[in-house]
Formats: structure tokens, sequence, C-alpha cells
């Protein structure tokens, strides 16, 4: 039995709330209705709080392989697969049917084909993502991942996986940069651009590549991490890391690639210090039920604006509408993973 990584619900927490935060925040501002945007207040990016979830994906589930394989002397690419499908897939394909029966939104061909296989982060490219639920998006770049990631890690030689992991993560960071470079001095095609710019802002794979070399790095014990594992380190990282996210720092280029890096420093540091425990029982509560406050939160947004009023007394609205977005979201997604979610985890614990 593997043990239980400290931190990790914690994490996920604080990842899924600032999603729903920064939501609610643009939903209000697609209303016109005041908000913290408008009003230059600087929220957590939801889309750094993905890319927070792409690195803690990408430790724990190499973590678990390295585990698997140390214990079986082996990886089951089926188990493997059907771990993933039956925690994956059963809420995912409900909040799309859910979404397309609650709501008369358009769905083209192109979204339903896109986002009832494995590549709705390819639909968002090509403007053609879930119109009531579109943060879907990062599933599809989970699920590719975990796609050729146990393949490659059955094949790779281990001492290679480092060395590989890290030239990963480099080219395809720089990959964009260099089609972008392409298509402007040759193609010059402007929509070309666009799509290469919104595929790549999505599709993480190289922070997903991160987390999993902290994860291998943990997971097979080795030293190099203890560069890392330093009071100083932990803290400027931990601190850092959400001191620029919660005032929204930027690069000109690589911020999600930078995002990346101290998060898995700082990941790795709550996972294995033990000066810094950071779970109490209801961010661990959030952190189990995160995987159903991501995948609902849209729907009840867009329920909140459609059936709660704007009042002239902008305090009491706002209290209201986050008291509904918020409670409405955190009881369905309990309620959630105590039905549908429970029911597949214990199939899943048959592989």
């Amino acid at each position: 039995m593997v043990k239980h990584l400290k931190g990790l619900d914690t994490l996920r927490a604080v990842a899924a709330l600032s999603v729903v935060w920064g939501h609610l925040e643009i939903q209000k501002n697609n209303n016109e209705i005041e908000n913290l945007i408008d009003l230059g207040f600087h929220i957590p990016s939801g889309h750094i709080a993905v890319i927070f979830f792409f690195v803690i994906s990408g430790f724990l589930i190499t973590y678990l392989l390295v585990k698997e394989q140390d214990r079986n002397q082996t990886i089951s690419l089926k188990n493997f697969y059907m771990r993933r499908i039956l925690r994956i897939w059963p809420l995912y394909y409900l909040v799309l049917i859910l979404s397309f029966t609650l709501f008369r939104v358009h769905y083209s061909w192109e979204s339903i084909i896109y986002c009832f296989t494995i590549f709705p982060n390819v639909g968002h490219a090509f403007y053609a993502g879930w119109p009531t639920s579109p943060q879907i998006w990062s599933i599809g770049v989970e699920e590719q991942f975990y796609l050729f990631w146990p393949i490659l890690f059955k094949i790779i030689p281990k001492r290679k996986i480092p060395f590989v992991l890290i030239l990963f993560f480099i080219s395809y960071s720089i990959l964009p940069h260099v089609i972008g470079f392409i298509n402007a001095r040759t193609f010059k095609n402007d929509e070309m651009g666009t799509i290469i710019n919104r595929f790549f802002y999505g599709t993480k794979f190289n922070c997903m590549a991160i987390g999993a070399l902290f994860g291998y790095l943990f997971a097979t014990g080795s030293k190099t991490l203890t560069y890392f594992n330093k009071d100083l380190i932990a803290f400027l990282s931990i601190v850092g890391v959400f001191g620029f996210w919660f005032t929204g720092f930027e690069l000109t280029h690589f911020t999600d690639e930078m995002y990346s890096i101290l998060f898995a420093i700082a990941l790795y540091n709550i996972v294995v210090s033990t000066k810094i425990n950071i779970d109490i029982g209801i961010s661990r509560f959030i952190g189990k039920i995160s995987y159903g406050i991501y995948m609902y939160h849209w729907i009840i947004i867009l329920l909140a604006f459609k059936y709660i009023p704007v009042f002239e007394n902008k305090f009491l609205y706002n209290i209201i509408i986050y008291s509904a977005v918020f409670g409405c979201t955190i009881i369905t997604s309990w309620i959630s993973f105590n039905t549908v979610e429970k029911y597949f985890l214990n199939i899943k614990k048959k592989y």
C-alpha cells in the first residue's frame, strides 16, 4: 500500500477554489457586473491554478508508477489505464451530458467530436470547446499525458528518465516560439499563429513533465533533491510561488514554465518536510472533492447568474452570489464524490 502524501489534498483545494474564484469574477465581467477585475484587484489566476494541477498530477502519477514498478518489477498498462478511466471518465461525461441538457446553447459537431473523445484541449485551440463547461480542456491534457507517459516510462532505461523529462520540458517549452517564428517569417498566417498560441497556452505537457521529474526523483530517493530540501529554499519556494501567483506576477515569456518549476520545488518540500504541515480538516475535505469542484463549478456559475437577480446593493449581491456558487459547488461535489465517484472508485480498487 502506497503511503498518503501529505499536503496534496490542501494544495488541490487551493487550486480548485482559485479556479472557481477567478471564473466567478470573469463571469461577472462578461455580464457587465461590477467585478474585481475592473476594479484593478489581482485575483489568483485560474490558468496558473491549472498549471499547479498539472504539476501535482505529473508528480503523483510518476511517484505511483515508480512504486508499482518497485513492488511488481513491472507496470500493468491495462490496470493503469483502467484506474485513470474509472477516475476521470464518469464525472467528465456526466458534466458534458448535464451541461448539454441544462443549457440551450449551440454545440457544433466539432465541439462534440473533440470533447467526447480525449481532445477537448484541441477543440479549445480551434474555438470548438465546450461552451457551458470550457474548463474541461485541461482534462484532455491530462488524459493525453496519461496515454503516453506509462508506455515511455516502461521502455526508457531508469537512469535516463530524468534526462528525458528535462529534455522534453526544455524542447516543448521552446517549440511554440520556434513554430511562431517560422510562421511569422514564412507563412505569415495570423489565424495559424493564434491557433498555435491557444494550443500551447493550454496544452502544458511540459508542466506535467516537470512534476513527473520531481515525482520520479522523490520516489527513487535521488540525492539530487537534497539541494532543494533546505529550509531557506523551502521557505522561498513556497512563499515565492504563492506570492507571485496571488499578485499576478508574469514574465514576458515562459511564465507557465517558471510557475511549474516553482510549484514542483514547493510541492516537494511540502511533501517531505517534517516542519511544514499545511493539512487541516477542511482543506483535506475540499481537496478530496476537488475534481468535482473543478468539473461542476462552471455549470453552477451559469445557473447562479441565470436565476439570481443583480441587486443595487452590490455588497449584498456579492455575498449572495459567492455563497450560492461556492456553497452549491462544494455540496454538489460532496454528493457526487459519495455517490457517482465512489461507485467507480470502488471498482478502481480492483486494478
